[in-house]
């Protein structure tokens, strides 16, 4: 049973994906990872902030460095340590010395700028590839959706410059037309996109009367967004690599992905909750399903569900079906 994929460039030992996460925040972690069988980590990312904190720390830190509100002053001036970059780095090094799989790197960023020549410092402590987790929020007015997209492909383009391994852009799901995006990332060299970045759930909290962070970790729920534009990209034929995440619970899960296209999958929220053992247990399952169904390997059955005249046909009809039912 042939469970291997390639991704990056980088071959795999099967599609499963630790994302970045605190399962991937220390060498202790990748290394347990790899022992519950993932095929690849993605290591906890480093934030824009915390790299231009760790470029001007030499100046003193510098509280306007994006007209920062209170809380977020406190929040740096508490996190960063004044050399999050030599402990990235440190992290990279350590990781591939004490593993096998490959090991990505991954920055979470929300513009261009002087710390994007960093991520070349990453690429020579031995990332086999690089993420960047875009995370602009689209809530401004003024802001207009194309120069969102703008800043998503400046951002790329920048990094590109500095590095030569592989990178992946990790992008949330609030475009009108993501499929658009995913092939214009493609165009402008991304080797992979992962969908979808999950930004964190707001809240109310209605006794204290104001704003507060809600649910941090994914709902099953979450998967199916995933799965369309998964399948939706894919019968285009996008010219890039598309990686699954978030809601991805289960083996079926894995498996509705791979079968929409995808050639990983990236999971984070269903180890919170079983363990990381249940990596292999996930691997068991999907072997055992590719048996039944006499599939030999991944290359057997990815894209499998993916037809472009089937995906549309199907939207629609469920659509129309769904308002015949409410009229009847």
């Amino acid at each position: 049973m042939d469970i291997t994929t390639s991704y990056l460039g980088l071959k795999l030992k099967n599609p499963l994906i630790v994302s970045s996460s605190t399962l991937t925040a220390t060498v202790e972690g990748v290394v347990n990872c790899e022992k519950a069988g993932a095929g690849a980590v993605v290591l906890k990312s480093i934030f824009e902030e915390q790299i231009l904190a760790d470029i001007k720390k030499e100046e003193g830190f510098n509280d306007e460095l994006y007209n920062m509100n209170p809380e977020m002053q406190q929040y740096l001036h508490t996190y960063v340590r004044g050399n999050e970059i030599d402990l990235y780095t440190r992290l990279i090094k350590e990781s591939k010395a004490a593993v096998s799989i490959p090991v990505i790197a991954s920055i979470n960023c929300t513009d261009k700028g002087e710390w994007t020549s960093i991520a070349k410092k990453f690429q020579d402590a031995g990332a086999d590839a690089l993420e960047l987790n875009i995370s602009i929020s689209p809530f401004d007015i003024n802001l207009h959706p194309k120069d969102i997209e703008q800043e998503y492909f400046d951002i790329l383009a920048q990094v590109k410059k500095c590095i030569s391994i592989p990178v992946a852009v990790k992008i949330g799901d609030h475009f009108t037309n993501i499929c658009a995006m995913v092939n214009q990332l493609a165009q402008n060299g991304a080797k992979a996109v992962v969908l979808f970045n999950r930004f964190y759930n707001a809240d109310i909290d209605v006794n204290e009367m104001k704003a507060v962070p809600g649910n941090a970790l994914s709902v099953k729920e979450e998967n199916s967004c995933t799965l369309r534009y998964i399948s939706l990209a894919t019968s285009q034929q996008v010219s890039c690599e598309l990686s699954a995440s978030t809601g991805v619970y289960t083996a079926e899960d894995v498996i509705k992905q791979i079968l929409a296209g995808a050639t990983s999958v990236q999971i984070c929220s269903t180890l919170y909750h079983h363990g990381l053992a249940y990596i292999g247990t996930m691997l068991n399952e999907m072997k055992a399903w590719m048996e039944k169904h006499n599939f030999n390997s991944i290359a057997d059955f990815k894209g499998k569900a993916n037809k472009k005249e089937d995906i549309k046909v199907l939207e629609r009809l469920q659509y129309l079906r769904r308002n015949q039912e409410k009229t009847n």
